[in-house]
């Protein structure tokens, strides 16, 4: 039987209210219950949910303002391969703190923490988790009331969200997303550093000794040294003249760095039989337009 729609005029208040999202990366790394845990601990309680399994219907809608005034194509390709990429919660979250102070919009916005890895702190989500990039930043929250209406409705649908719901419900449901998959734990540097030991493991038998003795040292400084940056490069520079894997190597996958078709190097990759894997194509993708946290 179907719950009864909330009503996002007359049962949200919409400055005590926020619009979020527990993102794909952060089921996909098992953490949307730690994060729910954590936005209850600052007293943003869960009015309303709903899973979405697929990109939503109103994702053009909720990206309108970045669309047409802020992005290129390229991002909004990005923010595709993100939503596609497995399921994720959309949530209203009511603050139950008094009212003193930052406004509701403004203290969830601190509880989250910046967008970019490099300005995180101790003591917010992003800070405390690891968000990898503003692309994987495990948690999205609106910045005003407007936008928490407007993207409620974009996102949802005006009749969206059931009413009455019982948080416990939530936590079951991410409990149930998380444990379909094991827990991805690999940041950029450990994607990176499989993906170089992956094409030199494929190339072994075509490498001269100077190419397997540099690979064997930065085998031995571990995910460090294989991620380090000029590492690809320097064991590109050892292959074959003209092969194919060269610039596979040699990209650092880094935002301001050349970059390199990754559908491109995953098909490549896939008919050496040694594909990429879909979290590593994400991390990669992401990280080429948006400086990833390193270490």
């Amino acid at each position: 039987m179907r719950s009864a729609a909330l009503d996002i005029d007359a049962d949200v208040d919409w400055d005590r209210t926020a619009f979020g999202l527990i993102c794909p990366d952060a089921i996909t790394r098992h953490l949307g219950g730690q994060i729910l845990g954590r936005l209850e601990e600052n007293g943003f309680a869960p009015l309303a949910w709903r899973c979405f399994w697929h990109r939503p219907e109103g994702l053009d809608a909720y990206y309108e303002r970045n669309i047409t005034k802020v992005w290129q194509g390229y991002l909004y390709r990005l923010a595709d391969r993100v939503f596609a990429f497995g399921p994720m919660i959309a949530l209203l979250v009511h603050d139950q703190a008094p009212v003193d102070g930052l406004g509701s919009h403004q203290r969830l916005r601190a509880v989250k923490g910046s967008s970019e890895p490099h300005k995180t702190t101790a003591g917010t989500i992003r800070g405390d988790f690891g968000s990898i990039n503003v692309s994987l930043g495990l948690v999205h929250s609106s910045d005003s009331a407007a936008e928490a209406r407007r993207e409620a409705e974009a996102f949802a649908g005006r009749d969206g969200f059931p009413a009455g719901q019982d948080p416990a419900d939530l936590y079951a449901l991410l409990g149930m997303l998380e444990g379909g998959r094991p827990a991805e734990r690999r940041g950029y540097d450990d994607v990176l550093a499989g993906l170089r030991a992956r094409v030199v493991a494929v190339l072994w038998d075509v490498l001269r000794d100077p190419a397997r003795e540099l690979a064997g040292k930065l085998l031995a400084g571990g995910t460090a040294a294989l991620a380090a940056p000029g590492a690809g490069a320097q064991l590109a520079d050892l292959l074959p003249p003209d092969h194919p894997l060269e610039p596979v190597l040699r990209c650092e996958y880094l935002a301001g760095h050349p970059g390199i078709d990754l559908d491109r190097v995953g098909a490549l990759l896939l008919a050496y039989g040694a594909p990429l894997d879909p979290w590593e194509d994400l991390v990669l993708a992401t990280s080429m337009r948006f400086e990833p946290r390193r270490g």
